[in-house]
């Protein structure tokens, strides 16, 4: 779509970035037509375009300026849009109000680990064949099937952003079928969870302190890990930030809470010995019962209903603070903040008489066959203990 005026006998053609099927254009009207899914929108936009022309043919009238196709470009779009995808992406997610920091951040993640398999990519360049070896770049690099398919559904957003907005015509993401699998969801076993919920506290049982002390004597441990084993052996007491870190993590694997949920949780979503919290994700509202080592994590102060309830740090912080716990505490798994949710799940749905629809309710899943896979995985579990029970058994 294109805008054109005619200025002191000169004719002006700007491309719009913007994209409307022909049946769906009103010609007599010049705008879109209803039959169009965002006709609303483009419609708008159409309006403001229109109106920040007039405005800078006036302000070039009334200054006796002359008028340039540039300075034109630049009042309706601030700078010409380039056809470079990395470009694009990056004025999109600087632009986006609605974008949270999180977001943010985990796009320009994205960004720089597509930079890395191709440092300069047009949009229209960006074809089956491109996606398949990035797919295969992606796979060499040990990303899971999960992994580029959440990597594709990304970028296959932003090309409908460029297509909405004039910059490319389509793309081929229909032809490529872009899945979610069950992914290995890690979570603690109850000795585990002790484990860490001890360290917590500061009390070291002498199996403890043996491997903490041994952690002390190894010399390829990173001085930083050093000083935080030796003050927990020394004194019983845990790095502040591994301690704040500890905190949410336990207070997780005692409520099953989203990251973005634990940060949203203020005091005033305390109500008695419930949680009573809309979640960010299903928008829906749910109760969770307060056990009491969960209230024992709260804070004993509070200054009003709005505050946070913890201070809660970034998701790359956080995990490399559990990172370190993990290795202080012995267990050999890679923890992040939502280990600490399936953890919950699967602890709270081991008892035999807890129903599915109980656990899927506190986990504010809108399905059951989510919860369902935590079944799956109680179930392997089993399988996994009698198997080596049996191995045992012909050892000996």
């Amino acid at each position: 779509m294109y805008l054109t005026s005619r200025f002191n006998n000169k004719n002006f053609r700007i491309k719009f970035p913007l994209h409307v099927n022909s049946e769906n254009w009103d010609e007599t009207k010049q705008r879109v037509l209803v039959k169009d899914d965002e006709h609303k929108s483009k419609n708008e936009l159409l309006f403001h375009y229109e109106a920040v022309a007039s405005t800078y043919i006036s302000q070039c009238l009334i200054k006796k300026i002359p008028m340039s196709k540039a300075d034109l470009e630049n009042a309706l779009f601030g700078k010409i849009m380039s056809d470079c995808y990395f470009e694009f992406v990056k004025s999109e997610i600087e632009n986006d109000a609605t974008f949270s920091k999180e977001t943010k951040r985990t796009y320009l993640a994205k960004l720089s680990k597509m930079k890395r398999f191709r440092n300069k990519v047009a949009l229209s360049e960006i074809d089956y064949a491109f996606l398949m070896d990035y797919k295969k770049w992606m796979i060499e690099s040990g990303n899971t099937e999960n992994t580029y398919n959440k990597d594709f559904a990304i970028i296959k957003s932003f090309l409908n952003r460029a297509i909405n907005k004039g910059l490319i015509e389509k793309h081929d993401f229909y032809k490529i079928k872009i899945r979610t699998v069950d992914g290995n969801r890690e979570f603690l076993t109850m000795d585990e969870l002790q484990t860490l919920r001890k360290i917590y506290a500061g009390y070291l049982d002498d199996a403890m302190k043996a491997r903490l002390q041994k952690l002390c004597d190894d010399e390829k441990l990173d001085q930083t890990t050093k000083k935080n084993v030796r003050k927990l052996l020394e004194k019983g007491i845990l790095h502040e930030p591994l301690r704040k870190a500890l905190q949410t993590f336990l207070f997780t694997c005692y409520t099953g809470l989203r990251y973005k949920d634990l940060k949203g949780f203020l005091f005033e979503h305390i109500k008695g010995d419930f949680i009573v919290k809309k979640l960010h994700k299903t928008k829906k509202e749910v109760s969770i019962p307060l056990m009491d080592e969960a209230k024992k994590l709260l804070p004993t102060v509070r200054k009003s209903d709005k505050e946070a309830v913890f201070y809660v740090y970034c998701n790359q912080t956080l995990n490399r603070y559990l990172k370190e716990l993990a290795l202080i505490a012995g267990i050999d798994k890679a923890i992040s903040h939502h280990c600490a949710r399936h953890t919950f799940a699967t602890l709270t749905f081991d008892g035999e008489e807890t129903k599915i629809e109980i656990v899927s309710e506190m986990l504010g899943h809108t399905s059951v066959k989510t919860t369902r896979i935590y079944a799956k995985l109680l179930q392997h579990q089993k399988v996994k203990a009698i198997d080596s029970f049996n191995q045992r058994l012909n050892v000996a």
